[in-house]
């Protein structure tokens, strides 16, 4: 079979699932296989497959029709510039997380930051990448023990100098910094079965369930993060589009607040300035 035929049986493959962009993805899968960019099976879509890459192809659309997300299949996901390892039980990365890196990165370029705490570091795509565009000392915390084992192995494939630990919030946490992040589990524990079947059968539920009202671990980092911060620290949150009121309201008696939006103008990032 030749790429460009390849490409339309699977983007037939793929109709009219709704998690999926069979154009977008066919390629992605295709340029993983051949280790090729999007511009090599343009120029070369008369290119005869290996029946070993094509068999491999199929497979790969077979999970993704089935519901697999295509970032735990091929192991990956591109971020900020930088392609990160993916494993299967971690959070996958999401584009608009991008937005927290450059709220992130405009904080530190503006005031006089030393270091930053992440709780809830994931697959390290935050810590890392602030790490590796800064020269500022990252600390990235976790409770899970795969997303810990996924923040090193891409620490170490990137270079980057991050220190990683196993902590539940800030139970393992001994120092105080001027900038904390965190992208805690967000999503209302009733509305998790509601979501895309990619996402509920898939990730890993301990990253998603932000108990009944969406709010719990939002709560419990804003009632310690005082202790943690040095003074007139940053408390930088991302957000559900839906709970940015809410959250400024948690944050109000203690922190100067801001609310960023992302590119489709919904609310993404939450910034909190402790106050003296």
């Amino acid at each position: 079979m030749e790429i460009k035929e390849a490409l339309i049986e699977g983007r037939k493959y793929l109709k009219d699932l709704e998690y999926t962009d069979p154009i977008y993805e066919t390629r992605r899968i295709l340029s993983f296989l051949l280790n090729k960019d999007l511009s090599y099976l343009v120029a070369h879509d008369s290119e005869l497959l290996d029946s070993t890459v094509e068999e491999r192809y199929f497979e790969i659309l077979d999970k993704r029709k089935n519901g697999m997300p295509i970032q735990y299949i091929l192991g990956e996901e591109d971020f900020y510039g930088r392609s990160f390892k993916v494993l299967k039980d971690v959070l996958i990365p999401r584009q608009d997380t991008e937005i927290s890196v450059e709220t992130l990165l405009k904080i530190i370029k503006n005031n006089k930051i030393n270091n930053m705490l992440e709780i809830g570091c994931g697959t390290g795509i935050v810590s890392i990448s602030v790490d590796l565009e800064t020269k500022i000392d990252v600390t990235a915390v976790d409770i899970s023990k795969r997303a810990i084992e996924n923040s090193i192995i891409n620490k170490e494939k990137l270079g980057s100098g991050i220190k990683i630990m196993k902590s539940d919030l800030f139970s393992n946490v001994k120092e105080s910094f001027d900038l904390i992040y965190s992208n805690p589990p967000y999503i209302k524990s009733d509305e998790i079965e509601k979501l895309q079947v990619e996402v509920r059968k898939h990730e890993p539920r301990l990253a998603l369930d932000g108990g009944e009202d969406g709010l719990h671990f939002y709560r419990k980092i804003i009632e310690k993060a005082p202790e943690y911060l040095n003074d007139r620290g940053y408390l930088v949150f991302e957000i559900g589009h839906d709970e940015a009121k809410d959250i400024c309201a948690l944050m109000e008696d203690k922190f100067d607040i801001e609310v960023i939006k992302d590119l489709s103008k919904l609310d993404r990032v939450v910034v909190g300035q402790l106050r003296m």
